[in-house]
């Protein structure tokens, strides 16, 4: 395929997954063709939480045993782990200090995160569907302050 044509395909393609996103799900999705990649704003109707691989992952287990698991998208690196949420009971997202000094942090209202095409199954540890639910943000906080709180917990850097 000549250049100019791999381009519109792929152009297209975000196109698509873009009006998946907001068409199924109700997400405001939109598409940076520069870099090829999908973002998603924050605030209504979600949120997002993003954690480090080692508490991520116990979260996220957490959620599945309860039921309350939503759409996870890790990131390139493996290292980051991008939780979607319900949208927050307060404007202002109430993170401890001990969550923030263990690089846990929330995305703000309004601001944006990128999350991979809905076919990207590699990237997405649990993959957004259009008849599911978000889990609750203070559910998600809640399961990563018991994860640091637990001894022997993460990367020696973070005791």
């Amino acid at each position: 395929m000549p250049p100019q044509e791999d381009a519109d395909a792929q152009r297209l393609d975000l196109v698509r997954a873009a009006d998946w996103y907001r068409l199924k799900l109700g997400w405001p999705v939109t598409f940076d063709a520069v870099h090829r990649r999908l973002i998603l704003r924050t605030g209504e109707p979600l949120d997002a939480v993003v954690l480090p691989d080692w508490p991520a992952d116990t979260v996220v287990q957490h959620l599945e045993r309860n039921l309350q698991a939503g759409p996870v998208w890790v990131d390139t690196t493996t290292t980051w782990w991008t939780i979607l949420t319900e949208p927050r009971p307060r404007a202002h997202a109430d993170i401890a200090p001990k969550l923030r000094s263990r690089r846990v942090h929330a995305i703000p209202r309004g601001g944006q995160v990128i999350v991979a095409h809905p076919q990207d199954t590699c990237h997405w540890r649990r993959a957004p569907e259009p008849s599911s639910r978000l889990p609750p943000w203070t559910t998600v906080i809640t399961a990563a302050n018991r994860t640091v709180d637990r001894p022997c917990q993460g990367p020696r850097s973070h005791r």
